[in-house]
């Protein structure tokens, strides 16, 4: 069972016009909950304020009944211990509550209760579960979850710099720590996305991590989106583990002309970019804005704007930039992403910076 979560971030979209003028255009979000998202700046739908079905309850069993009297007058024998109660399933992060011993009959023993159920922790691959890598998820394409065991790919970005309890997190994660071409990484990179109910397994994990992943990929396509990822939620259990670290770089010589909808959803998706000699506007400090080729005016519509948004930055907001103020950019660096605002878009390309040295001014 899939379900949405809202976004939870004030997002306002921000380009400019023909005289570098912004445009004021607002996408608000609130989240609340649990289950797919792409949160503001990274568009994708929701889980509700709630995780159904949760927890298994844990159960036990009666126990045995007392012996009857004898003819005798004697004491019957006692009674059959109870068995022990059923351990609760691994329903949150925390793991399910053993079940309770069962009670004893008239002499005899309760049962030993049940031991708590858990929650996957990565540090070896589980029994059954097919071993993928990115490309191979991206060949399978599955139209519904299906777990996998992804080992040994590139953390590039973390939103808001890590992620926290009780906040849907997205970490952006890469086969290898670079390519040398935007054609050679295509189909190398997906997006892991973490429901607030579970986000807090994913606390430790942080950019230039190797990680081994437990997780359900699919292609989720609700909301007007179309996106292939990997999914935890409380009824699609998984994690991450560090195993090493390694440093992902850009791929350097990527144009604006080369970040489409269809390189993202289809023929490459979310890689770390590099493009240089950008220009833009930037607005409040949460704010995402419009860029373009420094000297170079295009009538495109809104859509077709790419925009640097701060919501892989930690605490999610721009510093050391001049609100209002036309600047130009040597080199903006960031995950390539999509935010599509529910429940039927449009969908707007966007830039992920993950800290201000990912974006060099002039």
């Amino acid at each position: 069972m899939t379900i949405v979560e809202p976004l939870d971030f004030r997002f306002t979209f921000r380009m400019m016009t023909r005289q570098r003028q912004t445009l004021g255009l607002a996408i608000f979000g609130i989240l609340a909950g649990t289950g797919l998202t792409l949160a503001a700046g990274q568009g994708c739908s929701s889980e509700p304020s709630t995780d159904p079905g949760t927890t298994q309850s844990s159960t036990s069993s009666g126990g045995g009944s007392g012996g009857s009297s004898t003819s005798t007058g004697q004491a019957g024998s006692g009674g059959v211990a109870g068995s022990g109660g059923v351990a609760g399933g691994g329903g949150s992060p925390a793991g399910g509550a053993g079940g309770s011993g069962g009670s004893g009959g008239a002499g005899g023993s309760g049962g030993s209760g049940g031991s708590a159920g858990g929650w996957p922790t990565c540090d070896s691959q589980p029994p059954g579960v097919d071993g993928k890598t990115i490309p191979q998820v991206w060949q399978d394409d599955p139209v519904q979850p299906a777990e996998v065991w992804v080992s040994g790919v590139v953390v590039t970005a973390v939103s808001r710099g890590d992620c926290q309890a009780g906040q849907a997190c997205q970490i952006f994660l890469q086969q290898q720590p670079t390519y040398g071409t935007f054609a050679a990484g295509a189909q190398q990179g997906i997006k892991l996305f973490a429901s607030a109910s579970t986000a807090q397994v994913f606390d430790t994990i942080a950019v230039g991590d190797v990680v081994d992943v437990l997780a359900h990929a699919w292609r989720y396509n609700l909301n007007a989106q179309n996106e292939l990822l990997l999914q935890v939620n409380l009824q699609l259990p998984g994690c991450a583990k560090a195993t090493g670290s390694a440093t992902p770089s850009p791929i350097t010589g990527v144009t604006l002309s080369d970040l489409t909808v269809q390189a993202y959803e289809v023929t490459h998706g979310p890689l770390l970019v590099q493009l240089s000699d950008l220009s833009g506007t930037p607005g409040q400090m949460t704010e995402t804005f419009g860029l373009w080729e420094t000297g170079v005016f295009t009538d495109a519509g809104i859509e077709s704007v790419t925009s640097l948004s701060p919501f892989f930055l930690l605490g999610a907001a721009f510093t050391g930039l001049q609100q209002g103020q036309t600047t130009d950019f040597a080199t903006v660096t960031g995950v390539f992403g999509l935010f599509v605002p529910p429940p039927n878009g449009p969908k707007y390309k966007m830039i992920y910076p993950r800290t201000m040295a990912d974006v060099v001014l002039k």
